[in-house]
């Protein structure tokens, strides 16, 4: 009687330590499907926060990329300032070649200006005009004779001495010079040069044994500071006036160098 009694023990115990091992089972898995339901819940609340965080970021997006203007358009702008500056550039080098030549024109003005300045004040302007005096004829003399034109009808700066009969360069430059001989009818022949610096330039000659006659020349000079200019009667040669200035020797500058 003990065993039969003892397996039904047992296998009531078996039995009930199935029923606590399911019961315990399921507590547990309804505690995981509580646990994973609740889990899934808070994902699907954090899925949709993120998706909408997403959405915000692509509108986000969306709207910068309609504010910001395309790439190319604004490389095209570049470009065109780019030419701008270019042209603003080459416009800029064409006004200064040309205040360039404007300042050098300008100082070749101020220059010439500068000298006409000298001239109007007296300090390159030369001129004389004298003439023989006499009331006769000088010569015929055995020697080449310096002829002296004591009646000054002009001598601006003062460079013709009248005791002499010379005229002294006061600057270098291109100077003027012009002379006349005058010579009675039945005279002996006329004749006289133009010295510079004691050598012969030009000449008049004149011989007209029954009428008076009356000769001139004249010359274009290259002189330098204190050359020397005048006529000379040639030998055996004579010259006349009456009063009248027939006899004449004048000069004048024509440049300064």
């Amino acid at each position: 009687m003990l065993k039969p009694l003892r397996l039904r023990t047992m296998r009531l115990s078996i039995v009930m330590l199935l029923v606590a091992g399911l019961s315990e089972g399921q507590a547990k898995d309804e505690g995981n499907e509580i646990h994973m339901y609740d889990l899934t819940h808070e994902d699907l609340a954090d899925t949709k926060v993120e998706d909408n965080n997403s959405g915000l970021t692509k509108s986000a997006t969306t709207v910068n990329q309609s504010c910001e203007p395309p790439i190319y358009s604004v490389l095209m702008e570049l470009g065109a300032l780019r030419e701008r500056l270019s042209a603003t550039v080459r416009a800029l080098e064409e006004t200064n070649k040309k205040l360039e030549a404007s300042e050098k024109n300008l100082f070749a003005l101020n220059k010439t200006v500068t000298e006409l300045s000298k001239v109007d004040q007296g300090q390159s302007k030369v001129a004389f005009s004298v003439a023989q005096p006499l009331d006769g004829t000088i010569g015929p003399v055995n020697v080449l004779h310096p002829l002296v034109y004591k009646h000054v009808l002009s001598n601006v700066g003062g460079h013709y001495n009248q005791h002499t009969g010379y005229f002294t360069a006061p600057v270098r430059g291109v100077f003027y010079f012009t002379f006349t001989s005058f010579c009675w009818g039945g005279s002996e022949e006329c004749g006289g040069s133009l010295y510079h610096n004691g050598n012969h330039k030009v000449s008049w000659y004149g011989r007209s044994p029954n009428h008076s006659l009356s000769a001139s020349n004249s010359a274009i000079l290259l002189l330098q500071v204190g050359d020397k200019v005048n006529v000379h009667l040639w030998r055996n040669m004579k010259i006349s006036d009456n009063g009248n200035s027939y006899s004449t020797f004048s000069g004048f500058l024509i440049s300064h160098l």
